[in-house]
């Protein structure tokens, strides 16, 4: 996992001085954890757009007074309208101390199927992971160029070294090739045709021979 450095500037608290910080072209931002007491800075809006605007988990280091804090970036909130960060959450890392969160799902080369015809779906784009800081990864990588029409890929598929346990259901499909559209309605045409074609009444239809058995009886 890459790492960002931010350049935090200090900042005071209460909504006056957050509204003064965001006109100042600043986002207001805390770092918390568990050993790690609320610190209340802001950073330019333009730094945090390689952490926000990315597919990437990212390792930022924020120094404070000399010190140097390393940290994830947990949650933004952004403006319903502009999409600008309005607020950023960043969760201190402790060495030999489990987390949770998180990463992106990227998909590695062009399955056998696509090339075949196929449409390849990504229903999964991230998974939730608890993992040793050391281990968390920037993204998890899944090569998916052997994968033919009709199958696909699940949680329960993946193998992940290290310490990360994957907390995502295991049954969750994560992508899947399946027939081009064109095809599948080829294919239930072609079967609604053999029903029809098929010597076979329908319900409520007269079959021959029928009525001539229940005069006889």
């Amino acid at each position: 996992m890459q790492t960002v450095h931010l350049a935090p500037q200090p900042r005071d608290t209460g909504k006056a001085a957050t509204k003064a910080v965001r006109r100042a072209g600043l986002v207001p931002c805390v770092l918390y954890g568990t050993h790690t007491e609320p610190v209340h800075f802001a950073v330019e809006t333009l730094a945090l757009r390689p952490l926000v605007f990315t597919t990437e988990t990212y390792r930022v280091a924020l120094p404070f007074e000399g010190e140097e804090h390393e940290a994830i970036l947990k949650d933004v909130d952004f403006h319903p309208v502009t999409d600008v960060p309005l607020h950023a959450d960043f969760l201190a890392l402790t060495a030999g101390e489990s987390l949770t969160m998180t990463v992106p799902v990227r998909l590695e080369g062009t399955p056998v199927g696509v090339k075949a015809g196929g449409v390849l779906s990504q229903s999964l784009t991230e998974l939730e992971v608890r993992a040793l800081p050391k281990d968390i990864p920037g993204h998890i990588s899944i090569d998916i160029e052997n994968l033919q029409v009709g199958e696909s890929i699940h949680v329960d598929d993946l193998s992940i070294g290290g310490s990360i346990e994957v907390l995502t259901d295991l049954a969750r499909t994560i992508a899947v090739v399946s027939a081009p559209r064109a095809l599948v309605e080829e294919t239930a045409d072609d079967a609604v045709a053999a029903i029809l074609d098929a010597d076979v009444p329908v319900v409520g239809e007269e079959v021959e021979g029928e009525d001539d058995a229940a005069e006889e009886a």
